[in-house]
């Protein structure tokens, strides 16, 4: 029985996994995912989704708030750039003077015959800002245009893990499933043997055990499954169907090009190009706040229309002024202050964030190839060593060499066995999908094998 048990398992798990999740348990979880869907979210294929990146990241980029959001921020960052370009406003001033209170010189004038009209135009001439203004304004563009990609590739990280964590789930879900359906088959088998003296009542009783322990790992399991397709319906605003994934769908997800894992080529990250383009910037206000020692000159032209003409005024005259800002107290030495110290911030922050991933490429490579070797070795040796053996415990039971102490313990070491190989390949995924987040791939890029 145990024999056919393995061999099911391996025609199951590797053939037919997203058909026996369906079948299985798919029911409840998808249930627990439509409530963590947004309302019309529809559904989303976790198969389609995982070995075509530039599918899911079209899915994203028309679905994800925060990458709506990030387009805003450059939205806005564009409109402060053209912004930046525009002249200071004309200021145009009136104003009416010469109004008599009381009797008037000479005597008997009406308001027509003294009153004063003006109007004048004044225009602010800026002295060595403008052009610090627009190139600050236009770097922080470049960031903020930087910053989607940043948060594009974050989103997308998040998403893919969050497909592959409700996949991984899911299938160890289909194998206790599909353990915990034989082992309780097995039960009714020796309660027949027990109910005829052929088994011990403490080696029944030892079966019951077995079986009540696999029934808590699978209802602990489903647990887990339910809430990571909660998180992937969050992730992906709509509920993750896993209708004909398995885990081959897995191993094919997240492709890494080795070939551009290079020290050199983390400096070209979106992330800390942005850091760089706000640094410049901070620059660029420095600069614009030492400016603010050259005082800007106004410039004014006005026009007057004087009908005090009894007092020898001309009726029609022409002013020209020029205001100048004496920069005694405030010449933007303190603002210079902070917008450098804001430079010398940012460039410590790209700096660390850059050794921060140097160190996790070094790791993540180091951790993957390790991981290769182990799934090798697990592969080529451990499951059919292991499936052998239960085979043969199986077949000793049957004929009393064995205790049913050593057959659940094949049993056990079996499923634990099979689960330790999904999980390591779940693992090496994971770091596949973080190599991608720290080399800053594009979608096009991992679509390459």
């Amino acid at each position: 029985m145990i024999a056919r048990i393995a061999c099911r398992w391996r025609s199951s798990v590797r053939s037919a996994a997203g058909l026996m999740l369906w079948l299985c348990c798919s029911w409840p979880a998808e249930a627990a995912a439509a409530e963590a869907a947004p309302p019309g979210g529809g559904h989303v294929s976790v198969a389609a989704l995982l070995r075509d990146a530039a599918r899911l990241s079209a899915w994203l980029a028309e679905h994800d708030p925060e990458i709506h959001a990030a387009h805003a921020r450059l939205a806005q960052s564009s409109a402060e750039s053209r912004q930046s370009h525009a002249l200071l406003n004309p200021v145009l001033d009136a104003s009416l003077g010469n109004v008599p209170l009381g009797a008037t010189n000479p005597p008997g004038l009406g308001f027509n015959e003294t009153a004063i009209y003006s109007v004048g135009l004044s225009q602010t001439i800026e002295l060595g800002k403008r052009g610090a203004r627009i190139a600050g304004a236009e770097l922080r563009q470049r960031s903020a245009t930087l910053r989607v990609g940043v948060t594009e590739r974050d989103q997308q990280s998040a998403a893919r893990f969050a497909l592959g964590n409700a996949l991984h789930r899911g299938l160890r879900v289909a194998i206790l499933q599909e353990t915990l359906a034989d082992a309780a088959h097995g039960a009714d088998l020796e309660r027949t043997r027990y109910e005829q003296k052929a088994l011990s009542g403490t080696e029944y009783d030892r079966l019951l055990l077995d079986l009540a322990n696999l029934r808590a790992d699978f209802e602990r399991e489903r647990a887990e499954y339910d809430a990571a397709l909660a998180d992937c319906a969050a992730a992906l605003g709509a509920q993750c169907d896993l209708a004909a994934a398995t885990e081959a769908d897995l191993a094919a997800a997240a492709p890494v090009d080795l070939a551009q894992a290079s020290r050199q080529g983390l400096e070209k990250r979106p992330d800390l190009l942005a850091l760089d383009a706000e640094r410049r910037a901070a620059e660029r206000d420095a600069e614009l706040a030492r400016g603010r020692a050259v005082p800007d000159v106004t410039l004014r032209v006005g026009y007057t229309h004087d009908r005090f003409v009894a007092s020898g005024d001309n009726r029609n005259t022409l002013s020209f002024g020029v205001v100048l800002p004496l920069p005694v107290f405030d010449r933007g030495q303190h603002d210079a202050s902070r917008a450098l110290g804001r430079a010398v911030e940012l460039r410590d922050t790209r700096t660390a964030l850059l050794l921060q991933a140097r160190a996790d490429l070094a790791g993540l490579l180091s951790r993957k190839a390790t991981l290769e070797r182990v799934l090798a070795s697990l592969e080529r040796d451990s499951v059919p060593r292991s499936s052998s053996v239960l085979a043969s415990t199986q077949t000793a039971f049957d004929h009393g060499g064995v205790s049913l102490t050593d057959l659940l313990l094949a049993r056990r070491t079996h499923i634990a066995l099979q689960l330790t190989l999904l999980d390591e390949r779940f693992e090496l995924f994971g770091i596949r999908n973080e190599l991608l987040r720290v080399l800053a791939s594009s979608a096009r890029e991992e679509k390459k094998p």
